[in-house]
């Protein structure tokens, strides 16, 4: 028989066995399986005749041999992580609400890997990709831990919200999606504890949920205003004991800065140890509500997977106490480690948090907010406030002229649906672009290249973005010609979307300074030809920027526009950031530059 467990008995089971599950399955994942889809990834790319593959030149590796083996590894690499975390969870939590607490993470990874053959139809991968890619962005069901943190880029919600089609047809989207969520909340449940096929489990699970709507989200409101209470507390109590130090000064500045990095390296280990804890809870909120709407319906709910489970609670037996005690030595050694750590950084403190080095600030599109996009007002008042580059975009028109326009007509800004290259320079400039930062301010002429060349020289530097239709080798050619008869080859970075621009421009230009603008870039990108990447915000992690610094390349984001874009760009090593906001990214810089002491501290732990 195994023994009954309740209250803080019962939670600590549960969470000594999420956790061992949690460290044993993470660890595999880092140590093993990770680096081997990294090692086979990388082969393939190499294997095609490539450094990486990126958002400027991916469509044909897509449709390469190679391309579709990296496919089907990245599909069976999401099956195993479904398993993994959560069907494991699920079944965990079902084994618990059956009296089933002890249980060992070895016997329960072999389970979540058995469980899988329900998933493996269209149907279940379906699902799998529904719940890696759209839980997460709409924020209601279980998602697997590498994508909780997925969500849609800025730069394309920007453009979202600022149409109101657009908007409409996305909130639209959203609601249908949460309500589908809602609907198939348990069809994991009906499919991994009853065994019911996947149309079966969805049907299941959009009855239960239609007979138990208003308990579903009382309860789910309540746990969730719980959890986020927990959080406020926490970050209540460690604020005032980071602050409390030199408030009260109670300890030298030296002891202050230590007690201080040992507070927030203690709560960063424990906002980490949560962050593992949320997608087993999440499993087992939902299990527990499973069990209980089914209770109240009066069906009986059985686990119809075949498990062991005496032989399962013979082994975990003998293995928990021994595994507690380990666990108990490596807290211990971590806060020993803690201690150390916080005395080297507060005894150290001038040198490690140095003044960061200065962060080069590029106004996007001329002047960002500052004037009418692209425009020569806007680039004067970059240059007024001391921006370092002005990032502006160049098209040819039906005459062989270049004039600066990001669109691929000029309706949005002008009202006149057509693009550059059907239009001649003379009709061109009688056209007005409209201030959409301001609507008060007057409309500015279409600008031409020569324009911002001549008024940019010795003043500001500019980053020129071969655009659209027109953006080409003869592009390339005339707009180099205008650079060096006006010798600014040092003042001005030629970037593109497209590769193998930049791949032209680096072979036949090699004093001109180019930069790639990417979305994604996965492989060796540090090895890419051109002198300055500039990266999407999503994909500047701090471990992508370390490798490309190292590698003797300059690394720019773009548009940080946000303002907790702006406060976490401003911290990280880039070597500069593009804005609609100049105004924005002065000020937060000046702030940072005159933190408190635990406010640097804060912002290094969190960053």
């Amino acid at each position: 028989m195994q023994p009954k467990y309740k209250g803080l008995s019962k939670l600590k089971k549960v969470i000594w066995l999420y956790s061992k599950y949690q460290i044993i399955t993470k660890g595999l994942l880092s140590i093993i399986i990770f680096p081997f889809s990294k090692f086979i990834l990388n082969y393939l790319i190499t294997s095609s005749g490539r450094t990486n593959i990126s958002s400027g030149d991916y469509l044909k590796f897509i449709f390469s041999f190679q391309g579709v083996g990296a496919l089907i590894m990245w599909l069976l690499l999401l099956i195993l992580l479904t398993g993994i975390d959560i069907n494991a969870f699920i079944i965990m939590s079902a084994l618990i609400n059956e009296g089933k607490v002890q249980m060992t993470a070895r016997s329960m990874v072999l389970v979540a890997i058995k469980s899988l053959k329900s998933f493996l139809r269209p149907s279940g991968i379906f699902i799998m990709l529904y719940i890696a890619i759209v839980i997460p962005v709409i924020g209601i069901g279980i998602t697997i831990s590498p994508m909780e943190r997925f969500q849609i880029p800025n730069f394309i919600t920007s453009v979202i919200f600022a149409n109101r089609l657009y908007s409409a047809i996305y909130y639209t989207l959203v609601i249908a999606l949460f309500i589908l969520s809602i609907r198939n909340i348990f069809l994991f449940h009906y499919v991994l504890i009853l065994g019911d096929s996947i149309k079966e489990g969805s049907k299941n699970s959009c009855n239960l949920i239609k007979r138990h709507l208003k308990d579903f989200l009382i309860d789910f409101i309540l746990r969730f205003l719980a959890i986020a209470g927990t959080f406020v507390l926490v970050s209540i109590i460690i604020m005032v004991l980071l602050i409390l130090p030199y408030e009260l000064k109670i300890f030298t500045l030296t002891q202050s800065r230590i007690f201080s990095v040992f507070v927030m390296l203690f709560a960063y280990e424990l906002t980490a140890f949560l962050t593992l804890m949320t997608v087993p809870l999440l499993c087992n909120t939902l299990t527990n509500l499973f069990y209980k709407y089914n209770r109240k319906d009066n069906i009986e709910i059985k686990l119809k997977l075949n498990i062991n489970t005496e032989e399962i609670n013979k082994k975990a037996k003998a293995k928990s106490r021994a595994g507690q005690i380990v666990v108990l030595i490596l807290i211990i050694i971590s806060l020993v480690i803690d201690t150390l750590t916080a005395y080297l950084i507060g005894t150290n403190f001038d040198e490690i948090y140095k003044v960061p080095p200065k962060l080069a600030i590029v106004a996007h599109r001329a002047g960002g907010d500052l004037a009418a996009e692209n425009s020569l007002a806007g680039l004067k008042a970059a240059i007024e406030k001391k921006a370092d580059w002005s990032e502006i975009d160049v098209q040819r028109t039906k005459d062989n002229k270049y004039i600066i326009n990001h669109d691929n007509t000029f309706k949005r800004l002008t009202g006149v649906n057509k693009p550059s290259y059907k239009m001649t320079m003379e009709e061109i400039s009688k056209l007005r672009i409209k201030d959409t930062f301001n609507s008060t301010r007057p409309s500015q002429k279409v600008a031409t290249l020569e324009e911002f060349l001549d008024t940019a020289k010795g003043k500001i530097g500019l980053f020129i973005e071969l655009k659209g239709r027109t953006a080409n080798t003869k592009m390339a050619d005339d707009v180099i010609t205008m650079v060096k008869n006006r010798n600014m080859e040092n003042e001005v970075v030629l970037l593109s979307l497209n590769y193998k621009l930049i791949k032209y421009i680096k072979s036949n230009y090699p004093e001109i300074k180019t930069g790639y603008i990417y979305f994604f870039s996965i492989g060796k990108t540090q090895k890419m030809i051109a002198d300055v990447l500039i990266m999407e915000e999503a994909e500047a992690s701090s471990d992508k920027l370390n490798i490309i610094k190292e590698a003797g390349k300059e690394s720019y984001v773009w548009t940080v526009n946000s303002d907790s874009s702006i406060s976490k760009f401003i911290l990280e090593d880039i070597d500069g950031l593009i804005t609609d906001h100049l105004d924005k990214v002065i000020e937060a810089i000046k702030e940072r530059d005159n933190r408190m002491d635990w406010e640097i501290i804060l912002d290094d732990i969190l960053s």
